[in-house]
């Protein structure tokens, strides 16, 4: 099997090394792994300029969110209670 070559940008992502059932995940549980990558990720910018996730109904960790359907995935909090891993947003919801 014959995989295509990858840009220089995917091949710096902190998330390369992982599975892609991680990568496209659509449960922030399951995608964690993915998730905490983008925080140290030099290449977020890229990332989300090459897949344009909103605009290819992008399912997965793209650019530090969890996307479903090419939107993003807002954090699931309880009342009163505190931000978690499973929140789905890296770096407080901000885009590099």
């Amino acid at each position: 099997m014959h995989l295509p070559d990858t840009s220089p940008w995917q091949a710096a992502a902190a998330c390369a090394g992982l599975s892609p059932s991680v990568v496209f995940s659509r449960r922030g549980k399951e995608a964690a792994p993915a998730l905490r990558a983008c925080t140290v990720c030099p290449v977020r910018r890229e990332c989300e300029a090459a897949v344009a996730p909103a605009e290819s109904w992008f399912d997965g960790v793209c650019a530090g969110r969890l996307w479903r359907n090419g939107r993003p995935v807002k954090p699931r909090r309880r009342k009163g209670a505190a931000v978690n891993a499973d929140d789905m947003l890296v770096g407080g919801g901000d885009r590099d």
